[in-house]
């Protein structure tokens, strides 16, 4: 009998829960109908359509000219469920199995931790199973192993992948179908089977033999080992790369990194494995492992072909420029079409710059207080302030947050955020209170605002920020000691922005990538002089529990107002 994980069958149960995104919004969409007019008789959703569409439209302009990659919805389904296959390569097999998979050259194996539960971290071979929908659609399976690009994380790599119906890709890149099977029976055992495929010079395609087939036994639910994988397995999947050094950027939420995963007793899993790699590993997988939930990615292909970054030689460059733009361009002009008349979505790209680093004040908000501020944001129907682990292996608590960053991308600028957290019977999620930019921007509340007078900046060793609103000044200041004390944000916490809600119950879906899994700076507050009049400053003390530092520029996808 598989052992039991308390900790995983909560936050698997807890990620269930976030199957909910159409339906936890439904309920609000009735009042948005009647109270999203704007000026002139504008709506929310008019408003929405015509301003992401016309960044769309500009967007596919900027393919079309090799100056801008875009990004596509990816999800891997949830039936059949996905699964890992993870063979150890030994350490005396690494260079024979390096050689032999024919490594670029700018690339080496990387060893790395899947499961927290590993004891170390090991070279590897990943067979992942799947089925997709999204820009393309069907049975895939990709045999991956991990490299070092020179950023010193490591990062997945393609070795091989096939389509049960064809596919483009950068290999190809026009991949013909090599069926195979692969589901779940009323029996609850998960069967895959593929045959050896070769397509001839006339496009025939020959099965001469047996490649890989398994059969894996699904426990009782009363029985199942959830495990957790790790913030680096996790954070591997931000630059996808193909044998050619093409990497696929990819943003990811909490379905991806604290999914409902289980790792199956390899008592109840039988393989027959014929591939070519099989001589360079292990002969019994170290574990096999399956996702119970879709895994809802979005996907910039071909990053570093419209941003070369060295790995992709110029050959191959010029070959894949031409076809990717011509390729993307239609998809581009398409998507910007459906999200002008509203049968679309718009994925609006951000990132954060790393100088001056983004800055994050926490307060605790004192239980006596929560419900006067519950009061004074007024909440929207079925939403109630929640608790959150803040940091990784702390108690839950409520808080309240300000961030400042600089923006790149869509709506570059200063930002300043005010949230909390809120639970909509579902999950616990981001709730902006307000917001601030030093540029005109949008929001689902304010609609066009105006600027506030704000500046973050580094002076000498200090980092000084301020805000001058008319709901309230705040100000900061503080050394970004690079030596000072590290912190790691929860699961949880990194989680709750896939769902972020707005004041009028509007929701922004993020997707992100590993960046908010790095360490960050934790500054006593005890050396920081910081002077709160903000808007929620009544709720809590004047000196803020905790102030975190990014190190890093953390980049994301947003696919705003998604439930108007």
């Amino acid at each position: 009998m598989a052992t039991k994980n308390t900790r995983g069958e909560i936050r698997a149960l807890r990620t269930r829960r976030t199957r909910w995104v159409v339906v936890a919004v439904a309920a609000v969409l009735a009042v948005l109908a009647g109270a999203c007019t704007v000026g002139g008789g504008q709506t929310l959703d008019q408003l929405k359509n015509a301003h992401y569409g016309k960044l769309a439209q500009q967007e596919a302009g900027q393919v079309a000219l090799s100056t801008f990659s875009p990004v596509v919805e990816f999800t891997v389904v949830d039936t059949p469920p996905s699964i890992f296959v993870n063979y150890v390569v030994p350490d005396a097999q690494a260079a024979a199995f390096e050689s032999f998979i024919a490594l670029p050259p700018t690339f080496s194996l990387a060893k790395v931790k899947i499961l927290e539960s590993d004891a170390q971290a090991h070279y590897w071979l990943s067979a992942n199973i799947y089925r997709v929908t999204g820009i393309t659609t069907g049975l895939r399976v990709e045999w991956s192993t991990y490299v070092d690009d020179g950023s010193g994380k490591p990062k997945f790599m393609i070795i091989r992948a096939r389509a049960a119906d064809g596919s483009i890709d950068p290999i190809g890149p026009l991949a013909y179908p090599e069926p195979f099977q692969h589901s779940l029976d009323p029996d609850n055992v998960i069967r895959t089977s593929m045959n050896a495929t070769e397509v001839t010079e006339d496009g025939a395609t020959v099965l001469p033999d047996h490649l890989y087939s398994s059969e894996i036994v699904l426990p009782d639910v009363q029985d199942r080992n959830y495990v957790q994988p790790t913030r680096e397995w996790a954070a591997a999947n931000d630059l996808i790369y193909w044998m050619n050094g093409v990497a696929d950027r990819t943003f990811y939420n909490s379905t991806a990194h604290s999914a409902p995963m289980i790792s199956i007793d390899l008592n109840d899993v039988t393989i027959d494995d014929d591939t070519e790699w099989m001589p360079y590993v292990d002969t019994t997988p170290a574990h096999v492992t399956v996702y119970l939930d879709r895994l809802e990615f979005v996907i910039s292909p071909w990053w570093n072909v419209t941003y070369p970054d060295g790995h992709v030689d110029a050959n191959t460059l010029a070959s894949l420029t031409a076809f990717k733009k011509n390729l993307y361009t239609g998809y581009a002009n398409t998507q910007a079409a459906g999200v002008t008349t509203g049968n679309a979505q718009p994925l609006v790209q951000s990132a954060v710059e790393q100088s001056p680093s983004a800055v994050q004040w926490h307060w605790r908000i004192p239980d006596a207080n929560l419900p006067a501020m519950a009061a004074e944001i007024g909440l929207p129907p079925g939403l109630s302030l929640a608790e959150i682990s803040l940091a990784e292996g702390e108690a839950p608590d409520n808080w309240l947050t300000l961030e400042v960053h600089n923006r790149s991308g869509y709506e570059s600028g200063l930002r300043a955020e005010w949230s909390t957290h809120v639970d909509n019977g579902s999950g616990v999620h981001r709730f902006i209170l307000d917001k601030f930019t030093d540029h005109v921007s949008l929001d689902p509340v304010n609609r066009f605002d105006e600027p506030t007078a704000m500046s973050h900046s580094m002076v000498g060793a200090d980092l000084l920020t301020s805000i001058a609103a008319g709901s309230g000044n705040f100000s900061s200041s503080f050394e970004p000691d690079p030596g000072a004390v590290t912190e790691l944000a929860s699961f949880d916490f990194v989680g709750a922005n896939d769902l972020t809600y707005w004041r009028n119950s509007v929701v922004d879906r993020v997707f992100y990538q590993g960046e908010p899994f790095e360490p960050r700076l934790s500054i006593d507050p005890a050396t920081a002089t910081v002077v709160d009049e903000g808007p929620w400053s009544a709720f809590v003390a004047a000196t803020p529990d905790r102030i975190w530092v990014d190190q890093t520029s953390p980049r994301k996808v947003t696919n705003p107002w998604f439930n108007v």
